[in-house]
């Protein structure tokens, strides 16, 4: 999945080799990790629905759900693991999980890698419409994403191929095979809760998902957004600075620019990639934001302009 841009970054081949190399003990240490916090924190919601212990426990359940996408995205790259089947299982996964096909992702991921930035081709584009202060928030509230999530799997489901130009027929017969397998997950699911008159689903897994995904937006709509597609990744992708946990929730996502410069490095070694990069800088930072930052800045242009387009020139750091 390596991108198809100009490297204005370059890191010597010998210490690039030692950064690839999969550690199945690391894939381990953070799969496991990030599941044992979901576990725990089930069991501590269960105890604490009639106190107001709730509220902070449904947030951070929901957090911790929507941050395995990070993991779906290092999963895609597979390099959690050093053991291929690792990644595919955990992938696969946590996708489901989170209402979405891997093997969709894989796709839609690959041509954002080669075409980052490009309204036409990049597969992860929210889409060419400028955006209204309104429709920013709905959109970062994650409200607007969840409907759309559902529509996406059953037209897939059903075979409608109008929306994916950018899957080759053998490409989408393979996502319209996982949708429906996908339903058929999810209908069971709900036949079991049915016939258990059980609310478990509802209560520790879709209710906390779908009222924190504008948690996972503040990593996700920052990395890119208002960024030009040009060849220099310097200039499409943004590093998002970010404290000890935010890093270990999202799978060290915010080392974006170092990321997207060398996809195949694990995600534990991009610490170490971003200090290279900073050294192949002469010492400067790549553009870098901070989550909360990025967020004043877009609603401070979208009430003073109006509108705001989902790419464009705007590289500034803030």
């Amino acid at each position: 999945m390596e991108a198809s841009f100009e490297k204005t970054i370059r890191v010597h081949p010998k210490d690039l080799k030692a950064l690839s190399v999969r550690s199945d003990f690391q894939g381990w240490l953070q799969t496991g990790g990030h599941l044992s916090a979901i576990l725990l924190n089930t069991i501590l919601l269960s105890q604490a629905w009639n106190s107001y212990w709730a509220i902070p426990l449904f947030l951070s359940q929901g957090i911790l759900i929507n941050c395995l996408y990070a993991g779906v995205h290092e999963l895609s790259h597979n390099s959690v693991f050093k053991t291929k089947k690792l990644n595919e299982f955990f992938g696969r996964l946590f996708c489901f999980v989170l209402l979405m096909g891997r093997d969709q992702d894989k796709y839609e991921h690959y041509q954002h890698h080669r075409h980052t930035q490009d309204v036409n081709l990049d597969a992860e584009i929210v889409g060419g419409e400028p955006f209204t202060l309104a429709s920013y928030l709905l959109y970062f509230s994650g409200l607007s994403y969840w409907p759309g999530r559902f529509k996406e799997v059953i037209r897939l489901a059903l075979g409608q191929t109008d929306s994916w130009p950018h899957l080759s027929a053998i490409q989408f017969k393979t996502v319209h095979n996982e949708a429906r397998l996908m339903l058929l997950g999810y209908a069971l699911i709900l036949l079991i809760s049915l016939f258990m008159v059980s609310n478990v689903g509802l209560l520790y897994w879709l209710l906390p998902m779908f009222c924190t995904k504008w948690f996972h937006n503040l990593q996700n709509i920052v990395e890119h957004t208002g960024m030009p597609h040009e060849q220099d990744i310097l200039l499409n992708t943004r590093t998002i600075k970010a404290n000890v946990l935010m890093r270990r929730l999202l799978w060290n996502m915010p080392y974006h620019t170092a990321h997207h410069t060398y996809p195949m490095v694990p995600f534990h070694r991009l610490p170490e990639l971003h200090a290279k990069v900073v050294e192949a800088l002469d010492g400067r930072q790549p553009p870098t934001v901070t989550h909360f930052g990025f967020q004043r800045h877009m609603i401070r242009k979208l009430i003073k302009e109006g509108t705001s387009t989902y790419t464009g020139q705007d590289i500034s750091a803030y």
